[in-house]
């Protein structure tokens, strides 16, 4: 060890720290690369791979010491850390929850009772003309009927429709049908002198 400490010109306590894997007990990272430059050129290996090794394992902590970087980079990993684990984990779980939301809303647009909206007549209106407009509103896609008459919907789902009146009390079924089948039906009674 002597012989070695005075042909490198490294001290014998520091050959024994690199022998051992001590790092810790050399002066700091950058005298340790020196080091082990030197010794490994001594010893006729090439220092690049071990110098490689060493920068990729070992990192000086900030009270000066070398140690192996997952037990520093674990002493002072005290807070919270993202990592992409946990990014993928995150984004999964917000696309299954899209995923659900938007299922559920379509099944539920499904499953309920289609709008059915009746501006025009009031019940019990009386009209005196021989014709009466019947306006109201009900879901675009919709199949509106009056009295069993199919009406034309706008793109907003409006719809107009003239209806003759008899004397006396009429009877005004408006029924609106969505593409799963389910219906919506409003009546009025209306009279006519």
């Amino acid at each position: 060890m002597e012989q070695t400490a005075k042909a490198t010109k490294i001290h014998s306590r520091f050959l024994e720290a690199l022998e051992k894997n001590h790092f810790q007990d050399l002066p700091s990272q950058a005298s340790a690369r020196g080091f082990l430059k030197n010794y490994a050129e001594f010893l006729g290996l090439s220092s690049q791979p071990i110098l490689a090794i060493f920068r990729r394992d070992f990192v000086q902590s900030e009270k000066g010491e070398i140690a192996p970087e997952a037990i520093i980079e674990g002493a002072s990993d005290k807070g919270f850390k993202w990592q992409p684990k946990l990014t993928l984990i995150v984004v999964l779980i917000l696309f299954f929850l899209g995923l659900a939301s938007y299922l559920g809303y379509q099944y539920f647009s499904l499953s309920k009772n289609p709008h059915l909206e009746l501006f025009s007549p009031t019940e019990g209106e009386r009209i005196s003309a021989k014709k009466i407009e019947i306006l109201g509103r009900s879901d675009p896609d919709s199949l509106v009927t009056v009295n069993g008459q199919p009406v034309f919907l706008t793109e907003e789902g409006e719809f107009r429709y003239k209806l003759e009146l008899f004397s006396g009390e009429n009877r005004i079924v408006v029924e609106t049908k969505s593409r799963s089948g389910k219906k919506t039906k409003l009546e009025r009674v209306v009279f006519h002198p």
